[in-house]
C-alpha cells in the first residue's frame, strides 16, 4: 500500500492558481515548446504505456508561459528560497531572457545535465544536454557541498556539469517525460536540508515529490494532467514496495 499522505501531496492544479506555498526549494521541468508528445515512434518505449493528457506549450506562447511560471515561483518561495528550472536547448534563450527581465528573482548560475538520449542511433550512442537555471528569491540560500550520489562520492564534486543516465521503467504507465531519480536525489541534497518544503507546480509524473519524500523533505506538487497522478502512484509503488531501492539506499548510507 502507498501512504495516503504521499498521494495527497499531488494536487491536480494549474500553476497560476498556487499561492503562498512558502517553499524552500522549487524544482520544475516545464513543457518543451517543440510539439512534443512523448509518443514518437523513434523512442524506445511502448507508446501504449504513455498516459494521455500532457499539455505542450506552443512556441508562440512560450515567453508568456515562462513569465507565468516565474510569477508562480515568486509567489510561492520563502524569502530566501531558491528554484531550479530545467530547459531543453530549443527554448533556453527564452527562459534565460525572461529570468533576466523578471523583477524580484536573481539568476545565480546555470548547470548542465548530460544524459543518454532515447531515440535510437545506429552508428553511435546518442546524448543530450539540459540546462538548469539556478535562481534565488533573496541574497541568502542553502547549499550543501556534498551529496550521496556518485556525483560526489567518485572524485571532486562538480556542479557545472551533471552526468546522470535516464532510468527507463518498463511495463508500467509512463509520463511523456520524467526526470531521473538520481539526478533529483543529487539536486535536492545539494540545495535543501531535511524537513525543507519542496514544490513543483509542473510536476508531471511527480518524481520531484517522490524523491523529496524519500530524502525526508516535505513536498507539495501539482499538475493539470490527472493522469500524472496515476504514474506517480505506480512510481511510488516501484520505489517503495518492490525492493528497487537497494542500490539507492546503499548510496544514501
Amino acid at each position: 500500500m502507498i501512504n495516503k499522505a504521499l498521494l495527497d501531496g499531488f494536487k491536480i492544479k494549474d500553476m497560476n492558481s498556487w499561492e503562498n506555498v512558502n517553499a524552500d526549494l522549487i524544482i520544475t521541468d516545464p513543457p518543451f515548446g517543440i510539439e512534443f508528445s512523448g509518443k514518437n515512434g523513434n523512442y524506445h518505449r511502448n507508446v501504449e504505456n504513455v498516459v494521455s493528457g500532457y499539455v505542450e506549450w506552443k512556441v508562440l506562447e512560450y515567453e508568456e508561459k515562462i513569465q507565468q511560471l516565474l510569477g508562480c515561483i515568486k509567489k510561492n518561495l520563502k524569502e530566501n528560497g531558491q528554484a531550479l528550472i530545467f530547459s531543453g536547448w530549443n527554448n533556453s534563450n527564452i527562459v534565460h531572457n525572461e529570468i533576466m527581465k523578471f523583477n524580484g528573482l536573481i539568476l545565480r548560475g546555470k548547470m548542465y545535465w548530460t544524459y543518454n538520449f532515447a531515440p535510437s542511433c545506429i552508428k553511435r550512442p546518442s546524448h543530450n544536454v539540459y540546462e538548469i537555471y539556478w535562481i534565488t528569491n533573496g541574497d541568502k540560500w542553502k547549499y550543501n557541498s556534498r551529496c550521496t550520489t556518485h556525483h560526489c562520492q567518485s572524485g571532486e564534486p562538480n556542479l557545472t556539469t551533471l552526468n546522470f543516465k535516464r532510468d527507463y521503467k518498463v511495463n508500467m504507465p509512463k509520463y511523456p517525460t520524467r526526470l531521473p531519480f538520481k539526478l533529483l536525489h543529487c539536486l535536492i541534497e545539494h540545495f535543501s536540508n531535511e524537513n525543507d518544503l519542496i514544490f513543483d507546480p509542473l510536476c508531471g509524473s511527480g518524481m520531484v515529490g517522490l524523491v523529496a519524500s524519500m530524502l525526508k523533505r516535505r513536498f507539495i506538487i501539482g499538475d493539470l494532467n490527472e493522469n500524472g497522478k496515476i504514474v506517480f502512484e505506480h512510481l511510488s509503488n516501484y520505489y517503495l514496495n518492490k525492493n528497487n531501492l537497494i542500490q539507492y539506499q546503499k548510496l544514501m548510507t
